[in-house]
């Protein structure tokens, strides 16, 4: 199984031009809050390519390394602001939360496969990418037979047991 944390710059980009679209909305807004960009004027085709490139970075491993296919109009300045934005995950308190965060997963995963080991009769095999973004609230989404998007919330909350616990399940068959 392998955990990191989500590439958040399409998100971001989501967030601080205001885009709606069913794509866009089903995910909840970053946090801490992106500030709008003020006066900016986006082709009508900006919201479906928003959508392309959304679903294109979760594949890509990231916003930023489908530079080519970026949304037509993207204000240069959005690079810059979320560089800005973007907490300083190397900061001791930053550090902390995520080993916190980490270890309160990986006792809840542990719990999850021992459960599993013992009703099998062996331990599971399974493959999967956990991938966590800084999303309000306590969000799960399943991008495919082995991939989740869970929000750092959820994950460091015994909730996630359910969908883990379903999705484990179902790889380990």
């Amino acid at each position: 199984m392998s955990s990191g944390p989500g590439d958040t710059f399409a998100l971001y980009v989501r967030d601080a031009l205001g885009i709606s679209t069913p794509t866009a909305d089903a995910i909840p807004p970053l946090t801490p809050p992106v500030p709008r960009l003020p006066g900016v004027t986006l082709p009508g085709t900006f919201g479906p390519e928003w959508d392309r490139w959304w679903a294109q970075s979760l594949v890509a491993g990231g916003a930023q390394h489908v530079p080519g296919r970026w949304p037509a109009g993207l204000p240069k300045e959005l690079v810059e602001a979320h560089e800005q934005w973007e907490p300083d995950r190397r900061s001791p308190e930053n550090t902390q939360q995520r080993n916190d965060a980490r270890v309160a997963f990986s006792k809840l995963l542990n719990e999850v496969v021992e459960q599993l080991t013992e009703e099998l009769g062996h331990p599971p095999l399974f493959e999967l990418d956990v991938i966590e973004i800084p999303v309000e609230g306590q969000f799960w989404r399943r991008l495919g037979k082995s991939k989740v998007l869970v929000s750092e919330e959820l994950k460091s909350s015994r909730n996630v047991i359910a969908p883990l616990e379903s999705v484990i399940r179902e790889l380990a068959q």
